[in-house]
């Protein structure tokens, strides 16, 4: 029997489909001897963008805290 309470996993269907070759994108396929290493080529860029932005992301949200934090002890 399977799960009944099964919820929808949008990210994993995603990288399924990616790394299956079966992307919304359009891509030329590879040949079949490179195309695993193709295809760990192109995840790892990925990858390495969310991980950008991530950070960019993050160093946002500190710089936003010390800005409210230095305006509020040079107001105060």
């Amino acid at each position: 029997m399977g799960n009944r309470n099964h919820r929808p996993d949008p990210l994993g269907d995603a990288v399924r489909r990616f790394v299956l070759g079966r992307s919304h994108r359009a891509q030329p396929r590879p040949h079949a001897g490179g195309d695993i290493a193709t295809r760990l080529a192109a995840l790892e860029r990925e990858v390495s963008e969310v991980r950008t932005r991530v950070n960019a992301l993050f160093f946002t949200v500190i710089a936003a805290a010390l800005g409210d934090l230095l305006a509020r002890t040079v107001l105060a």
